[in-house]
């Protein structure tokens, strides 16, 4: 996580916090075991995003904060995925299965 402060460097945006970068090390050693590992982007808010290509098939992205929850948004085929889940300790069952998805689809 140390990458993320030349990410928001010269620009006019929140730091993520302690309790943000703690979820984001959460999330990133949940998902660790993919076979692929996500991109990461800070964003304005500082909130930060994870995200999975899957070429033609869609994408998906993964954002955390520093309260608690997950939130995902992903376009697979055809359909399009947005919820906000709470985040804990593991990784919520609609964003595992929408990970495994994209995985599953390529690159």
């Amino acid at each position: 996580m140390r990458k993320i402060a030349p990410l928001i460097a010269g620009r006019d945006w929140t730091p993520s916090d302690t309790a943000t970068l703690a979820a984001a090390e959460r999330l990133l050693a949940l998902v660790e075991a993919a076979h692929r590992p996500p991109t990461i982007q800070a964003n304005p808010d500082g909130t930060l995003s994870f995200e999975w290509e899957a070429g033609e098939h869609g994408w998906l992205t993964l954002t955390v904060d520093g309260h608690g929850q997950l939130t995902h948004s992903a376009v697979l085929g055809e359909d399009e995925f947005a919820q906000v889940e709470v985040f804990g300790d593991e990784l919520p069952d609609w964003a595992g299965t929408l990970l495994q998805r994209v995985l599953a689809a390529g690159h």
